[in-house]
């Protein structure tokens, strides 16, 4: 049974695959099919998306995680493992990130609303979650009803898998104690 299917089977949601599509390239058979599953947690819809490559093409489409939030809120947010440049920049302007823990802050770059950012940094829970995952975190560029998680290696196991979960549900409950915080 797919991992896809195992996950919806559990939350009782939906699963759905595509059909197979194939084509020749120079170096072989290409191989495509996408897979998706909607369930919800916690009363949080929550989906995951898969274009299973395969064949003789040397590519891989990595998982994609989506929290759907409840309404749109006006936040930005993009956590993502460091690269050269994130770790000069970190060189030349060092108090630019202060409030976020030093482990995290050697592996992660991060990016957006600044009152997230330290609500996020201060969470010792989120902390230890994240520290030696190669995970990407996104939640739009303006505003956003959704974050999406895509861990670079895919998910090892259902266990790796609520663990993203619990990562994405404590942004969710973040983004809105920040925007109710704004709000008042």
């Amino acid at each position: 049974m797919d991992f896809i299917e195992q996950l919806t089977k559990k939350y009782n949601g939906t699963y759905s695959e595509g059909s197979t599509k194939s084509f020749n390239s120079p170096i072989g058979k290409y191989v495509y099919q996408p897979k998706n599953g909607v369930f919800e947690v916690d009363g949080t819809k929550i989906s995951i998306n898969l274009n299973k490559v395969g064949g003789a093409m040397p590519v891989a489409e990595p998982f994609r995680i989506t929290l759907h939030l409840d309404k749109t809120y006006k936040t930005k947010l993009t956590i993502f493992p460091k690269d050269l440049w994130n770790k000069f920049l970190d060189v030349i302007l060092p108090k630019r990130r202060a409030f976020v823990p030093k482990p995290i802050l050697k592996q992660f770059w991060f990016g957006g609303n600044v009152g997230l950012l330290k609500q996020l940094a201060s969470d010792k829970v989120f902390c230890e979650k994240i520290i030696n995952e190669r995970i990407y975190i996104e939640a739009g560029i303006k505003a956003t009803d959704r974050i999406v998680l895509t861990p670079e290696y895919g998910i090892k196991d259902i266990e790796q898998f609520e663990k993203f979960i619990s990562v994405l549900k404590i942004i969710e409950t973040k983004i809105k104690t920040v925007h109710n915080k704004e709000l008042s």
